[in-house]
């Protein structure tokens, strides 16, 4: 076990502010999400495709924005980005329920919602991008556990008391809640140093024309498609993030049915898996923090693929509530361990001032892919069996788990 090492992080002042910051706004944007299902419930009373629409307004903006918003990233400093990110969101979630109030309309509401998922891409570029300049390279893979650690703690929280919370004290309230959480999490990035937020770019192109700017985000769209082709490791981890949304789609659309209608356990049931989906994916991340980890870290993305290719592909032979407990339970370990070895493989593999847009290319991929693998698997699994896509599901993962250990077993994963 590495305990020792775990509790020093808390020692690096700049590392623990940058992780208190996203804990505090991944607690808010979930709370956002509740205050999301909850408006829609209150604006489109009966309509449950008006949950559909809604989802538009934190997947839309990812796939129109990321790759512009990835290059700010990169030519900004990210420590400001941050902070002011999180300074304009608590805004935004103030002044919505004063607009609702004085236009009696909803219209502000859906435009201050894309407006909130839209700034938050800057947090999710920017803080997988700053943090590696804040600790050692040998520490990177447990700061990272730790990170993910606090992150799931604060989704589920956001989840679970999030509704607790907007039903005790109404939605109104709610919102300024969310805009008090997400000035804590601006506040604490003034505690990371300067120093840390230090590369080339930063000072480049302060006054420029229209024509030199698109120049430039012509070239910075040039380099990072020129990395991805050139770097195999890089190109393989953006993809294993595709292969993460097409399980995720899976278990968004087939998983929920069973757990409702195959089981019968109703929604009820599906809240109760995602619970142990989320307890899950706390061990996980806790584990990869306590315990010594020698295995290369993409063979850890290799091994969580297997995995998840093995459940897959068993699942629609074994439905039953004792099997499907397991599954939830071992889904959410994997998950977050996939997800910090991609991560640190990523800070580590990628140059500091081309790190943002690699990030805004992950959230891309992802998003993209989730949305049609969720409509193709809904439409697919209706003309055929859930049963046979999700077999199909699983031969895909296990597929990809070998072509990538093909493909990287005898390659090197530089450091930063």
């Amino acid at each position: 076990m590495q305990i020792r090492e775990y509790l020093k992080l808390f020692k690096i002042r700049s590392l623990i502010f940058l992780i208190l910051s996203a804990t505090f706004w991944q607690f808010g944007s979930s709370l956002t999400h509740m205050l999301l299902i909850t408006m829609v419930g209150i604006a489109n009373p009966g309509k449950v495709f008006a949950l559909s629409k809604a989802s538009l307004t934190f997947t839309l903006p990812v796939i129109i924005f990321s790759p512009l918003i990835g290059i700010l990233v990169d030519r900004w400093s990210r420590r400001i980005v941050l902070f002011q990110a999180n300074f304009t969101k608590a805004f935004i979630l103030i002044l919505t329920p004063i607009m609702i109030s004085l236009t009696h309309s909803y219209v502000w509401f859906w435009f201050a919602m894309y407006l909130f998922f839209t700034i938050d891409i800057f947090n999710n570029t920017g803080k997988p991008a700053l943090l590696p300049m804040t600790v050692a390279k040998r520490k990177l893979f447990i700061a990272n556990s730790l990170d993910q650690l606090l992150s799931r703690i604060a989704m589920v929280a956001g989840m679970v008391l999030g509704g607790i919370i907007i039903v005790k004290i109404g939605w109104y309230n709610g919102f300024a809640l969310n805009s008090v959480i997400h000035i804590f999490a601006a506040v604490c990035m003034l505690s990371v140093a300067k120093k840390y937020d230090t590369h080339p770019r930063q000072q480049e192109h302060r006054e420029m024309t229209i024509r030199q700017s698109f120049e430039i985000l012509f070239y910075d769209l040039k380099e990072i498609v020129t990395l991805i082709g050139k770097d195999r490791i890089v190109a393989l981890i953006l993809i294993s993030f595709a292969m993460i949304a097409l399980f995720s789609s899976a278990a968004f659309t087939i998983l929920v049915y069973m757990v409702q209608q195959v089981l019968k356990m109703g929604t009820a049931g599906v809240g109760f898996m995602r619970g142990l989906l989320a307890v899950g994916m706390i061990i996980g991340a806790l584990s990869l923090g306590l315990f010594h980890i020698k295995i290369r870290k993409i063979n850890i993305v290799v091994i969580g693929f297997l995995a998840y290719g093995l459940l897959f592909t068993i699942g629609p032979f074994m439905i039953y509530k004792a099997t499907m407990v397991a599954i939830a339970m071992l889904g959410g370990l994997l998950y977050s361990v996939i997800l910090v070895a991609q991560n640190t493989i990523l800070q580590e593999q990628v140059s500091s001032h081309i790190r943002g847009r690699v990030f805004a290319v992950k959230e891309l991929l992802f998003n993209i892919t989730f949305i049609i693998t969720a409509i193709a698997i809904g439409i697919i699994s209706d003309l055929t069996s859930f049963k046979i896509v999700l077999f199909s599901v699983g031969l895909i993962l296990l597929a990809f788990a070998i072509v990538t250990f093909i493909l990287t077993r005898n390659s090197q994963v530089k450091s930063r």
